[in-house]
Parts: structure tokens; sequence; C-alpha cells
């Protein structure tokens, strides 16, 4: 930013000296009287020069520190708005439309974002001050009213010129149901749908689509900018006609002799350097970008009035927990902005080293029980207990750090095979031995050692050297990476739908071995397939957002319930002997 000043004042002082300059070359060449020596002259010429180079070079000296810059402020913005998102331990301001409001409007919904705001200030302060510089100049040099006049003009054309860029901002920012077809589209080409659209033979059609669709949100933007046009030449001609204006009575100041020649050189330059110091669009990306900063500093504040986080009231010792059991006392759960309960009255008791499957219908409510019971969400009504203390009372960070869990759709992160392991205790990310254990309990070891550049492999193939891994090598990373996280101190392991894309044989071997593997804590186990729960300790039947049966696999056929009712529907398809089901 001082830069930037420091190039608007060398601009200035270029204009003050060359008009000096220009007034004492006549002097000079007749030696008349009075007039400035030959000597004097070499200096001033000198220092123009001087002046000249220094004002030259500010440009690329404010380039490099504006790339410098401008990568830390991305860094602070992305750093700004990403840690008030992820830093709360609940995930309920995720779907609050007020708080994912003020992150659009932080992010640069409407317009610019802030990092485009502030790396244009610099600018626009530096112009500011060439245009008050020189509104001074013209004033003493020639006359008040005329820089009056000029200033006046210049802020009132920036001030329109501003104003019709963001109605045409504003348009453009408005059709968000064609900019969000137009993307879709883009995206399905660029990376979603690779293979289907070549096999179906559908790039023709997603290029002509996509253009349909983008044309068709651009269309509005046209039509604005063609009614802006006309405005546009309107004020680009008063602007003109001001400063020809302006000249013209400098002109005839100097042929009256009213006007000496150095007032004449300094104030022609200081009156087109009025003009050229209107910057409406970058006033415009000033003002949106201070929006977005000021929507940035208040994001931190929305969440923690809307969501505050739970504050730890009790002081007993998480680090062994759950040392008896896990309770669901009388949970009912809705989603935010939801009117239907997921969970109604639910009670059920999770006992530590317990492996305890939980199966019901699609929609039933398990991965919600699950998101609960990593405090992620809490129970709308009812309370969950850990060791008989309810768990809104306890650390919910150290309570989430004793829970390894694998979900449906768990994180396929893009970097290396011991990355994507250790990810379930980063705190222990260098401990050797426990990562080649779990590799050979996970049943991956052979898979790394195929890898070209074995543990240190990227698992993604669009970086130098990556790969990619079958859906059940990655299932078996997932569990790598749980067991990591169990041998860390987990306490409660979690495995919903835990291999899925394994054959239900594989399955329903590693999860067995699992079990085996963790049988020193509480384990949730919810699966589709009835060979991978029949020999879970205990078997929960969720439905209705309730518990209504509750045995071992023998128990439950015996009931002849819904649990016998599903197991027998699913044994209809069976490819194999009953006693081993396959989920056809």
């Amino acid at each position: 930013m001082g830069l930037s000043i420091l190039g608007a004042v060398l601009g200035m002082g270029v204009t003050l000296l060359t008009g000096q300059v220009v007034g004492a070359v006549p002097g000079v060449i007749d030696d008349a009287p009075g007039a400035m020596s030959f000597t004097g002259f070499s200096w001033l010429l000198g220092l123009l020069l001087g002046v000249f180079v220094l004002e030259s070079l500010m440009p690329a000296v404010q380039r490099v520190t504006s790339l410098v810059m401008d990568a830390a402020l991305v860094r602070a913005i992305g750093t700004g708005i990403t840690e008030p998102l992820l830093t709360p331990r609940r995930v309920a301001h995720l779907e609050d439309a007020e708080v994912l409001d003020v992150q659009e409007r932080a992010k640069g919904k409407g317009g610019f974002h802030l990092a485009q705001g502030m790396s244009n200030l610099p600018f626009l302060l530096a112009s500011r001050v060439t245009l008050i510089g020189s509104a001074v100049i013209v004033a003493v040099m020639f006359s008040w009213w005329v820089a009056l006049m000029l200033v006046a003009i210049t802020a009132l054309l920036e001030w329109y010129g501003g104003r019709l860029i963001e109605r045409e901002i504003d348009v453009w920012w408005g059709n968000t149901e064609e900019q969000r077809r137009a993307n879709y589209l883009f995206d399905l080409g660029m990376r979603d749908a690779p293979k289907e659209l070549r096999v179906f033979g559908l790039h023709n059609w997603l290029v002509d689509r996509y253009v349909r669709e983008w044309t068709d949100g651009f269309r509005a933007v046209w039509e604005r900018r063609g009614r802006n046009v006309k405005w546009s030449i309107l004020t680009g001609g008063l602007h003109l006609a001001a400063n020809g204006f302006a000249i013209l009575l400098v002109g005839r100041a100097a042929l009256n002799g009213d006007l000496p020649l150095t007032e004449v050189a300094t104030t022609v330059p200081a009156i087109l350097a009025i003009g050229v110091s209107m910057n409406g669009y970058g006033v415009v990306q000033v003002r949106r970008g201070l929006s977005a900063y000021r929507a940035m500093k208040e994001l931190p504040d929305r969440i923690a009035e809307r969501h505050p986080e739970p504050v730890a009231v009790s002081a007993h010792r998480i680090e062994t927990m759950p040392a008896r059991e896990v309770r669901f006392e009388n949970v009912s759960f809705r989603y935010p902005g939801s009117d239907v309960d997921v969970l109604r009255d639910l009670n059920l008791t999770i006992h530590a080293h317990e492996a305890l499957a939980l199966v019901g219908i699609n929609g039933a409510g398990k991965s919600t029980l699950v998101k609960l019971l990593g405090g992620a969400y809490r129970p709308t009504t009812g309370r969950i207990t850990v060791d008989g203390v309810d768990l809104a009372e306890l650390d919910l960070a150290a309570w989430q750090r004793r829970i390894a869990a694998i979900v449906q759709d768990f994180l396929r992160f893009p970097l290396s095979v011991t990355d994507n392991v250790v990810y379930g205790a980063i705190e222990r990310a260098d401990d050797d031995t426990t990562l080649a254990k779990v590799a050979r309990e996970a049943g991956i070891d052979e898979v790394v050692r195929g890898l070209p550049n074995g543990w240190d492999t990227v698992l993604d193939k669009t970086f130098d050297g990556g790969v990619d891994l079958s859906g059940g090598e990655w299932q078996r990373i997932a569990l790598a990476r749980a067991l990591f996280a169990v041998h860390a101190g987990a306490g409660v392991l979690v495995l919903d739908e835990p291999a899925a894309a394994l054959d239900v044989r594989a399955e329903a071997e590693l999860v067995e071995r699992y079990l085996e593997l963790t049988s020193g804590v509480a384990s949730l186990i919810i699966s589709h397939r009835f060979s991978v729960v029949r020999n879970a300790n205990r078997i929960c039947v969720l439905a209705d957002g309730r518990i209504v049966e509750d045995g071992t696999h023998e128990q439950l056929l015996a009931a002849d319930g819904a649990y016998a009712a599903m197991f027998h529907l699913q044994a209809e398809r069976y490819v194999t002997a009953p006693e081993d089901p396959i989920d056809a």
C-alpha cells in the first residue's frame, strides 16, 4: 500500500519537475538575465530524470510485492473462513441457512471476493492521492474553480460508472440456476463421468448443452451491458468535454500572457491526471471486498451465537471411557429445519468390550444414531450417557478422539498411503511399528508392496506416480485407518457398512477378524448383510426410530420377528448355503 502511494507521489513530482524544466528552457537558451544558470538547469534535469526512473521502477516493484502479499492474503482468507467452520465439534452450523449465507458472502457471493478487493485497495488509495494532489496543482497553478469542477465531475462519473458495473455484476450473480447447470455440465465432462460420456457418445451433446446453458445465463448480462453502453458513451463524452474545456482555458490564459510556460506545462498534465484517477471498477472491487471482509469477521461470532460450543463440566477421565457402557436414554432426534423425528424415544445400551450390530431398512436412522454417538449432533430430547455421565457434560473433542469410525462415504485423501492410514491418529503419525501392524491386520500389506513407491505412493492417478485403488482396496485402507486409531487408544469402533465393496465372504471374514483384533473396545457394526452381523454379541433391529428387537442371532431367529423376516427374505436370494447368506 505504501509503495502505491509513493508511486502516486513520484508521479506528481514528475509533473511538477517537468513544468519547471520546460519553463526554464527558454531562459537557459537565450541566457536571459535572471534566468536559471546552465548548472542549475542541469541539476534540475537530473533530478527530473532520477524521479522519473524511480516512478518507472515502481510498477515492477509493486507487482512483485503484490504477488507476495496476495499469496499471504489468500492463505489468510482461507484460514479465516475455514477455521470457524471446522473448529466446532458439532456440525449443525454447516446446515444453518443463516450461517451458510454469511459464509457465501465471505467467499465473495455476489461479486468480487476479499482477495480481489484488498489487492485493489493500494491502487485505489494511490488514485485518490493522485486526484487530490493533481487538483491542488491545478488550483495553485491555475484556477481553484476549474480544479473543483474537474474533481466534482470525476467523482460523479466514477460513482455512476461503478453503479453500472454493479448492476451488471448483480445480473450475473442473480442467474444462479443457469450458472449451476452450466457448472454441473462442465464438471460432468471434466471429472465426474468421463467413461459414461464416451460409452454413450454424449460428448457433442454435453458441449452443446453447456454452451446453451452458459449462453442462457449470460444473455441477461449482455442485455444489461447493451443498456450500459449508451450511458458509458455519454459519461465518457462528458469526461472528455470537461478535460477539453479545462485545457482550452489554460491555452487561452497562456495566449493572453496570463499564464507562464512553467504553469502551463505543469497544469495540463495535472488536468489529465485528475481524469485518469477515475476508478469506478476499483471502487466496486474494494467495496465488495470489504463487504466480504466484514462477513468473514462476522462468521465466527454468528456461529458461536447460533451454535454455542458445549462446555465440559465433568472431570471424568475420558481416556478410559467407556469402561462400562454407552446408553441412549429416550433419545429423539430431528435434523435442523425438519419437523420429522428420525429417532423416537430410542433406548439402547452399548456395553464396553461388546460387539453390537445394528440392522434395519434404509432410512431407519442407523447412520443418524452414529452421528449422535460421535457428538456431531445433540439429541432433540433425551440424553446419551457414557459410564453414567451425560455426553453433553464431557469434553466433546476428547470424546470424539475416543471413537474410530468408518462411515459409508469414508474419505479418500489424494495423499500417500501412509497419510491415508495415520490420519486415524495423526498424533502418532511417526509410529511405523503400529503402521506395519495395522497393514497386516487390514490385509493391505501386499497391496502396499505392489505399489510403485510403496507407502509413499499417492493414491490419486492425477498426480505423477499416483495410482487408483479398487473399491475393496480403498475400504481396507479405511479399515486400517480405524485400526490405527484403535491402537492409538480409541475405545469405540464404529463400522458403518464397513466393507460393502468387498464380496460377502471377504467382508464377513474381515469383520470377524476385526472383532477379534478389537475385542478390548466397544464395537458398533452396521451392515445390510446378515452374514456380517450374525456373529456379533448382540443384534438390535432399528425400525420407526426405535429399537424394536434386541438379542443374539439365534434368539432373534427364534422370536420370528422383524429380524427373522429380513433374514429369510435375504436368504431367498442366496446362491450358496443358507448358513452363509449373500446379499445379491
